[in-house]
């Protein structure tokens, strides 16, 4: 085990350009776009000097071009929050949550039928089973999520797809304002290797073990963090 030290020592210097911002995430392992209430997450806002609004003007392209030139991976994972995953990181988040003897964990049918998964999520993923990359509208409308009542529904249900990496962004509609959308489809596509893990798939090797150390490992945070943090990333009770 590392020595374990505060994630901002992990700031070697002033992040103005992606690939600063690229070199503090994989420094850190993985980090939030703004700060995560009561938890002392690294996040890109207070690395850069910002609030969680300032920041998302600033870095708003980067999420996007960085996640689909596979240089990170994004979405909303961590508490639900805009979330940036170092690659070399992925399949061990991947495997914390669904690895050997887990595998139920991303199983969406049994996550369904035992209440876990809302019918929004499950309605999400069985379409994009069927119909790879879909834009947001077309999905919502494929869905019979279209109606304006529904949205709301809808985000969270993406939310919770992202969240136990089901589905993830593989593209936009348009830059522009009136054509920026994202295109959805499910996690096992994604070009992006990392996001293909075998469903008994277990940490890499020459890295420490997750769950366990992951505050300590990634963060530097001491191990009273760990039960939090596995929780928020929705690693299941037994393992620690």
């Amino acid at each position: 085990m590392k020595e374990a030290i505060g994630w901002h020592a992990l700031i070697t210097g002033p992040i103005k350009e992606p690939d600063e911002a690229l070199a503090f995430v994989n420094g850190c392992g993985f980090c939030t776009w703004g700060p995560v209430p009561r938890l002392p997450f690294p996040n890109l806002a207070e690395a850069m000097g910002e609030t969680a609004t300032s920041v998302l003007e600033r870095t708003w392209s980067w999420k996007d071009d960085l996640h689909f030139a596979q240089q990170l991976y994004y979405g909303k994972i961590i508490a639900g929050q805009p979330s940036f995953l170092a690659p070399d990181y992925l399949p061990d988040f991947i495997a914390a949550l669904a690895g050997r003897g887990l595998e139920h964990e991303r199983d969406v049918n049994r996550l369904y039928f035992d209440g876990r998964l809302s019918s929004e999520a499950k309605a999400i993923y069985d379409w994009l089973l069927d119909h790879p990359a879909q834009p947001t509208r077309e999905l919502r409308h494929g869905t019979r999520l279209g109606e304006p009542s529904k949205k709301l529904a809808t985000e969270r249900a993406l939310v919770e797809l992202q969240g136990r990496f089901l589905v993830c962004k593989v593209d936009l509609t348009g830059r522009t304002r009136g054509t920026y959308s994202y295109v959805w489809d499910l996690a096992e596509r994604n070009s992006q290797p990392t996001a293909r893990v075998r469903p008994d798939a277990q940490p890499s090797a020459g890295k420490a073990p997750l769950p366990l150390d992951l505050g300590a490992y990634l963060l530097g945070l001491n191990t009273a963090m760990v039960r939090p943090i596995a929780l928020f990333l929705r690693i299941p009770c037994q393992l620690y």
